[in-house]
């Protein structure tokens, strides 16, 4: 597969969601009544769709890396516009008595800083209640159509703030409503309507609190008696990883009020919207979440919550299921053709009579085994009696040394004896490991005793492997403070190890000290565990004969 081919795939598939949600939308769309008096946006509830939103709250949070995403979402809300908010008389019918509604998002996050995003919501199934008297011609009766789409959502977020310990994150967002939806039907505002919002976020440790608030202008408009217009949206939450992110806790308290004066308008009940009770929803929301597989790109949810006060749209009770899916953009490496034959062969008789494995014809010496031993371990012949070689000089055979070129202590473990206890070289690879990380003193060059043993054993291998002609030492640290810091302490640490190796008698023309601070980190920056990984000090072989 070229290089790219994986972006362009991703890329189809977004075009051919986007076109699916387009021809869906105008699918619903076809065949709503235009004639009809409009109603107003019921649903107080602007979902979160991005990998990390919270289901009521948007966080200021986004990937580091490019990713699109989606989600799907059922929501369900019982008796979400009741009776006494529209009439003037109370114990009337609920105009929307059951709502089941779908909600479907895609976005893309860009470089960490900014995100778009569009959400469709689509009603596919409500029931409710004329509330007005038979005879009654002053009140406006309704008959709702059951399956009816939403208002279009488009969000625009940016990251406008980030704290250098990435604890605090201050974002905007710019949203708005395009009039897809059922103007009589309570899932529309028949107009184009704008939202800015403001998104903060504390980190805690344990708890992280998030908390939204903004202005939503809508068009005056309403149904009998109840009028909405622009109001005063806002919402906090808190929510509580578990298991390094893999489950999360959440607890959401969200609502709006009014800001206009109502009582100009034709039937209005109230004059002023401003924290009046019909015109003040407000809800609570518990909401539990999951990572879905080892990459944590695929995420589901269940949430749940009651109204805290009675304004329209508040319902008795809302429960929500949701699942979604992230991914980046990245490029794919080229799969391996498939064989173009098979070959068949039968396998040649051959003697050989000392059972060495090497044919008779071939046998320097036909009747006495080969014992594997230099200077010619593969002649057929036994060696000659000489000590047995100890390559890395470490006291230990090589026949009996598990790492033959590693200087090392004796061990009864078979599998570790001759091998030393910090530090290993793989065959075939450029790089020593480290099997216990290089301390230093807190944001200081100075080494820590403990990694002395360490450096010692990167010492000895250096002195018996001459074949390792330069070595890179290559300094790293975390994301945490400002990157000019982190590149001149990582520089500074590498330099300090390599002047103990110089020191302990290795050639300098061998070594070579550079410092990369927070750009190359091979953990999550997010977490403590992926922050003390990213915390190191690498030895790589750049030279060898």
């Amino acid at each position: 597969m070229a290089r790219g081919s994986c972006v362009s795939l991703n890329g189809r598939r977004m075009t051919k969601a986007l076109l699916f949600l387009v021809g869906l939308l105008l699918v619903l769309s076809y065949g709503s009544s235009a004639s009809a008096e409009s109603t107003f946006y019921l649903d107080r509830l602007k979902i979160g769709g991005s990998p990390d939103d919270g289901v009521a709250i948007w966080r200021p949070r986004m990937k580091q890396e490019t990713v699109f995403f989606g989600q799907a979402a059922l929501g369900w809300q019982h008796r979400p516009l009741r009776g006494d908010t529209v009439m003037n008389t109370a114990g009337q019918p609920n105009p929307v008595q059951d709502q089941f509604t779908t909600y479907f998002t895609a976005g893309l996050q860009l470089v960490e800083r900014l995100s778009l995003s569009v959400t469709l919501p689509v009603v596919a199934f409500q029931s409710g209640s004329d509330p007005c008297r038979a005879g009654d011609a002053s009140c406006e009766h309704k008959d709702l159509n059951q399956v009816v789409p939403g208002d279009l959502r488009i969000d625009g977020r940016v990251i406008a703030y980030r704290s250098t310990n990435r604890k605090f994150h201050l974002g905007a967002a710019l949203i708005a409503w395009i009039p897809t939806g059922d103007k009589v039907s309570f899932t529309s505002d028949d107009s184009t309507t704008f939202g800015l919002q403001v998104l903060g976020e504390y980190d805690f440790g344990k708890v992280i609190l998030t908390g939204n608030t903004g202005l939503h202008s809508r068009p005056h408009n309403g149904f009998n008696a109840f009028r909405v217009g622009t109001e005063w949206t806002w919402g906090v939450g808190g929510f509580i990883p578990l298991r390094q992110g893999d489950y999360r806790l959440g607890l959401s308290v969200f609502g709006s009020t009014g800001l206009v004066d109502a009582g100009t308008t034709k039937n209005a009940l109230d004059g002023s919207t401003v924290f009046t009770k019909r015109n003040t929803p407000v809800e609570w929301m518990g909401e539990f979440r999951m990572a879905l597989g080892r990459k944590k790109a695929g995420w589901a949810g269940a949430a749940g919550g009651t109204r805290m006060s009675a304004g329209y749209g508040a319902p008795d009770v809302r429960l929500l299921l949701n699942i979604g899916y992230a991914f980046s953009l990245s490029d794919a490496g080229p799969k391996a053709p498939p064989p173009a034959y098979n070959l068949e062969y039968e396998e040649p008789v051959y003697s050989d009579r000392d059972g060495d494995g090497i044919p008779d014809d071939l046998d320097k010496c036909p009747d006495e085994p080969e014992d594997g031993k230099p200077p010619f371990p593969d002649d057929g012949c036994p060696a000659p009696d000489v000590p047995d070689p100890d390559t890395d000089m470490d006291g230990i055979p090589d026949k009996d040394d598990a790492c033959p070129k590693e200087p090392g202590p004796p061990n009864v473990d078979p599998k570790l004896n001759g091998c030393p206890q910090f530090i290993r070289r793989v065959e075939g690879s450029t790089e020593i490991q480290i099997l216990k990380r290089v301390e230093f003193k807190t944001s200081s060059t100075e080494l820590l005793p403990e990694s002395f043993p360490i450096l010692d054993e990167v010492y000895a291998l250096l002195s018996v492997n001459l074949d390792v002609r330069k070595v890179s030492i290559e300094g790293h640290t975390d994301s945490r403070g400002s990157r000019p810091l982190n590149t001149k302490l990582s520089q500074g640490r590498a330099t300090s190890v390599m002047n103990y190796l110089v020191n302990k008698g290795i050639d300098a023309d061998r070594l070579s000290a550079a410092g990369f601070g927070p750009d190359r980190p091979i953990a999550d920056n997010e977490t403590a565990d992926g922050r003390q990984q990213n915390r190191r000090v690498e030895f790589k072989i750049v030279a060898q004969e």
